[in-house]
């Protein structure tokens, strides 16, 4: 009997079709919307000093100036405002007025967001709200500002009409911060008191891969040296989509 050898076979698209549909599909609107040459000509940004020369001492200002200039936001534009965990009341500062945080039920009691994009304000400018405590590390900080200055691009430049926060986390990966955002999705945790995990974003560790493979493939990077610094789950799920890709050309 005649037969293919393992070389030979196309390798299997790592996520569900409907979910690969969607995602090139948000993918394809966000290079029409920001521009092919401009995204293969930009910057991808790596948690190194070279990038973020940030000695975080609990003030984020740096990496927002940082993140803003790459997300081509004037940083001038942007108010942090902070508040504390458990916290779900923020005052915006305008006439009295407060919003109430948005976040994920933890067994009997309410996991409150770790940013929260309010729009602009009375004073003209984009406010967003931080929660303190998740801000200690700065990848993850990092990942949270990526993510509210994200809505900015879409929401506050009205690109969008209403909010999508799936495409606001793919959206990360054109202005080349993506890997900070995929490296926060899934992590695990070990302190004194407690381990487990934590989740982050709105897309899973498997879209993380997809979606970077398709920006690897824009940019035409057979080996992005970008790549080496997913964590070990993403960058497994990268090089999938990235072969799988490469075998439909």
């Amino acid at each position: 009997m005649f037969g293919f050898s393992k070389k030979d076979r196309k390798p299997p698209c790592p996520i569900p079709e409907q979910r690969r549909e969607w995602l090139e599909h948000a993918f394809d609107w966000l290079v029409g919307t920001f521009g092919k040459d401009s995204i293969r000509e930009r910057r991808v940004l790596i948690p190194h000093h070279t990038d973020f020369p940030i000695q975080y001492n609990g003030n984020p200002q740096t990496g927002r100036d940082i993140i803003a200039r790459q997300m081509e936001i004037d940083p001038a534009e942007i108010e942090l405002l902070f508040y504390e965990e458990g916290i779900r009341e923020i005052s915006t500062g305008d006439l009295g007025h407060s919003i109430f945080t948005t976040g994920e039920k933890k067994g009997d009691g309410v996991k409150s967001a770790s940013g929260r994009y309010m729009g602009r304000q009375d004073d003209g400018k984009f406010h967003i709200a931080l929660e303190e405590k998740k801000l200690r590390k700065p990848e993850f900080m990092i990942a949270t500002l990526a993510h509210e200055l994200s809505h900015i691009k879409l929401l506050g430049e009205e690109r969008l009409l209403e909010n999508d926060e799936q495409l606001t986390d793919v959206n990360t990966v054109i202005f080349g911060l993506g890997i900070f955002n995929a490296n926060a999705a899934f992590t695990t945790h070990q302190d004194f008191h407690s381990h487990g995990w934590r989740k982050s974003g709105y897309l899973t560790q498997m879209d993380w891969g997809y979606v970077l493979a398709l920006f690897a493939r824009l940019r035409g990077e057979n080996a992005p040296a970008w790549a080496k610094h997913l964590c070990k789950n993403v960058k497994s799920d990268f090089t999938k989509s990235y072969h799988y890709l490469i075998s439909q050309a």
